[in-house]
């Protein structure tokens, strides 16, 4: 039987300033080693997958959504881990209808 699913594509770079005004020039980040948290920036990535231009599902409800503003291109005074909920991450995908056997 053919069923179809909700999955979602996440807008990448150049999407998420012309649908939403919003950089995000590290991209949008995914783990499930919450301790990226506390690590640098550099370590978290290594750590993480960057879904930005990816298709995602609720599976990742539950991991760790996040990305960086550094020093450089954003107004802070050292490199500062931003954590986004899933639900917030919806804001920054397009609803895609899966169709699966």
């Amino acid at each position: 039987m053919i069923k179809t699913r909700k999955v979602y594509r996440v807008y990448n770079d150049d999407e998420l300033w012309s649908k939403k005004k919003i950089d995000f020039f590290h991209g949008i980040w995914c783990t499930d080693n919450f301790d990226c948290r506390n690590m640098s920036m550099k370590d978290s990535f290594s750590n993480s997958k960057c879904i930005s231009g990816s298709i995602i599902d609720e599976s990742i409800k539950e991991c760790l959504i996040f990305t960086f503003f550094d020093k450089v291109n954003y107004p802070v005074k050292k490199d500062t881990f931003i954590e986004i909920t899933y639900e917030d991450l919806l804001e920054y995908c397009e609803e895609v209808e899966m169709i699966v056997i």
